[in-house]
């Protein structure tokens, strides 16, 4: 049994160590703020450097246009209704459309800050249906266009190939439509007859580049979808894939869409509604960015301040030494530290190694100080492998993102039945 001083009480001290851990959560909100601020410059700089190098892609195509004259109604001056022509666009997709996408990954930096990037290499291929099967009576298809919808144009490196039924056609920047999905892009005239043709074949290889990932709209009735890379963490979303192999040469995945899951016809006459529902996605997925996991990391502050404050209660009660208040002070400072390290760290450093760093540098001091107060080389090894086990716990738990909060509650848990087994001997006496 150890006889405690009066200032020393069990409910005095206790109740001081809980105020104390919430006064700590003041630097932990200001180091919060910081870790936010960080983050948003780097979300900053990837949007910068994506309009730079090349945003998210979406391909859309490749199309037909057949302009045709029609009338709509208008008000003149004087009030009265009248009609005056107008060129429209009808817009005819593919029967068969097959895209493949190899996209090779690339790191860009702009100071402290990083991002990846893509270069892609894309092949199309397909056929259109024939002209007099597609086109209404009442459209005379004297100028026939073709299309292909690209997101952000000024990134297309390279168009190595763009024909149809054997023509290389001659291309412009944009596609001359209003359509959502396919206003943006490149476009040429098709110079020779295709009304006999029964079905119109087209080939087109470009290489382009973007950031974060790409779409690919399913233009065709049948379509059949092709991405590769060497990125080993790929994100897929619209449509899943109907095969995948991810391992560590990259991922490879395949699509087999119809055009069911999309609510347009094969033809359609040029408009502003949208037209990218249906969509596959794929995206290089980087993962937790380290602000993130930072800011995961603080969340867990006060747990483990409180934690650690109580483990050096039961090193004083065992050494029968008192611990002045302003030596929690110290420590729980000390604590609040390790989140400010990390995260400054981490900006030059991989994650784990700034983990590693931080850790050293918070449990080292924290454990030689407690031998120093407690005057004996068994505490400061005690708080060396207590602070060293949280840290490892909380390092599983930002590296789990399915299971972290399952590992993280079953492994803190472990640790309060720890000290629950190791102060279960110890009493302290009521004040007298």
């Amino acid at each position: 049994m150890i006889n405690l001083k009066k200032n020393n009480s069990l409910v005095k001290k206790i109740g001081f160590l809980f105020v104390l851990a919430i006064l700590l959560q003041i630097p932990i909100f200001f180091i919060h703020t910081i870790v936010d601020d960080r983050g948003y410059s780097y979300r900053n700089m990837v949007e910068e450097i994506g309009n730079e190098w090349g945003r998210k892609q979406t391909v859309a195509g490749v199309f037909l246009t057949i302009p045709f004259d029609d009338s709509e109604t208008y008000y003149d001056n004087s009030g009265k209704e009248a009609k005056r022509k107008i060129v429209k666009n009808l817009v005819i997709l593919p029967d068969d459309l097959k895209v493949k996408v190899y996209l090779k990954d690339e790191v860009r930096e702009r100071g402290i800050y990083k991002t990846t990037v893509y270069n892609g290499d894309i092949i199309l291929e397909g056929s259109f249906p024939s002209i007099r099967k597609s086109v209404p009576a009442n459209i005379f298809p004297y100028n026939i266009g073709v299309g292909l919808g690209i997101t952000d144009t000024k990134s297309i490196m390279k168009v190595e190939e763009f024909i149809v039924e054997g023509e290389n056609i001659e291309l412009e920047s944009g596609t001359g439509v209003t359509q959502h999905g396919i206003n943006t892009g490149i476009s040429g005239t098709i110079r020779q007859n295709l009304n006999q043709k029964e079905k119109i074949n087209f080939s087109v290889k470009l290489s382009l580049r973007g950031n974060e990932g790409i779409n690919i709209l399913p233009f065709g009735k049948n379509n059949h979808f092709e991405v590769s890379s060497p990125w080993k963490a790929p994100k897929f979303y619209g449509i899943l894939p109907s095969a995948k192999v991810i391992d560590e040469n990259g991922f490879k995945a395949e699509w087999e869409v119809s055009s069911f899951v999309r609510n347009y016809k094969q033809s359609f006459v040029d408009g502003f509604y949208d037209i990218t529902e249906g969509k596959i996605g794929v995206d290089l997925y980087e993962g937790v960015t380290h602000y993130r996991q930072v800011m995961r990391a603080v969340k867990y502050s006060m747990l483990f301040i409180l934690l650690s404050l109580f483990v050096v209660y039961i090193f004083e009660v065992t050494s029968k030494r008192f611990t002045h208040y302003v030596q929690y002070g110290v420590v729980g400072f000390s604590l609040t530290m390790f989140y400010l390290v990390l995260l400054s760290m981490s900006e030059y450093f991989s994650f784990g190694l700034a983990y590693i760093i931080a850790t050293l540098m918070v449990v080292i001091p924290n454990s030689l100080y407690i031998k120093a107060v407690t005057k004996n080389s068994k505490y400061g090894v005690g708080m060396l492998v207590f602070l060293s086990g949280i840290y490892a716990v909380l390092y599983s738990i930002l590296k789990m993102e399915q299971y972290a909060l399952i590992t993280g509650t079953l492994l803190l848990m472990l640790v309060l039945y720890v000290m629950m087994y190791i102060t279960r001997n110890i009493e302290v006496l009521k004040e007298e």
